[in-house]
């Protein structure tokens, strides 16, 4: 699933929603998934470049992305998962303008 960059900007768009419109559990967990997915490759294409040519902020982002990326949601259930949706769109937007 390679995103553009329009498309990706909207995925966490999507994700930053105020809680009001939070979608359903069904549609979080999709949501999460591309989230996932879209960071991965984000996350790969920027690990290629040599460690010494990254910048402080990327080199933070790619850690945390791991991070969250190993561990999941923080609790259970759907509000769990919105924050996690949450946590993962926040570092994708790092990720992308540290790709600039």
């Amino acid at each position: 699933m390679a995103q553009g960059h329009a498309d990706t900007t909207r995925l966490v768009a999507r994700a930053l929603a105020p809680y009001a419109e939070r979608p359903g559990p069904e549609a979080v967990a999709a949501l999460v998934d591309d989230l996932l997915t879209c960071g991965q490759e984000l996350h790969g294409s920027l690990s290629r470049a040599p460690s010494q040519h990254r910048p402080a902020g990327t080199v933070a982002a790619l850690a945390e992305w791991e991070y969250f990326a190993a561990v999941g949601p923080l609790g259970s259930g759907p509000h769990a998962n919105w924050n996690y949706a949450r946590a993962l769109a926040r570092i994708i937007r790092q990720l992308l303008a540290s790709g600039r």
